[in-house]
């Protein structure tokens, strides 16, 4: 009986990374003015790292030192090679001087751009496009 609950466990077991994924949607379509739980003032810091760092502590995973900033998701577990990524997975992306931090949910037909789910987009939790190009780590 034993064997047959642990192969089972193993079986239907959800992957951390798309355990962080399920915990950030209950939180979709939430405003920035709705994150106080985040104890941050979202009109002075970018909050996307912060978010993050709430779902991933809330799916017992541990976010990287200064978890604020989306570069220091560059960090986080370990690397995956961005053809490789799977729905939630971490996704640093950059635009001009800045970076932004979301999870992965998947590509469009032609591969030219991602559709991430995160905080700070567009000032809500929500799932958004971003180009390909603009992809500088994946991180599982």
């Amino acid at each position: 009986m034993k064997i047959i609950l642990v192969i089972a466990l193993t079986v239907f077991a959800v992957p951390c990374e798309a355990d962080m994924l399920v915990t950030a949607s209950k939180y979709n379509r939430m405003h920035e003015r709705s994150i106080s739980f985040l104890s941050i003032n979202p009109r002075r810091t970018s909050w996307c790292g912060a978010f993050l760092a709430f779902v991933a502590k809330r799916s017992s995973r541990q976010p990287p030192p200064n978890p604020n900033m989306a570069v220091s998701w560059k960090s986080f577990g370990k690397p995956v090679f961005f053809r490789s990524a799977r729905r939630g997975d971490v996704v640093v992306i950059r635009s001009g001087r800045r970076f932004h931090v979301s999870l992965f949910d998947h590509f469009d037909q032609r591969r030219q751009y991602v559709y991430l789910f995160g905080g700070n987009q567009s000032n809500r939790v929500q799932l958004s496009r971003y180009r390909a190009s603009s992809v500088v780590a994946v991180r599982r």
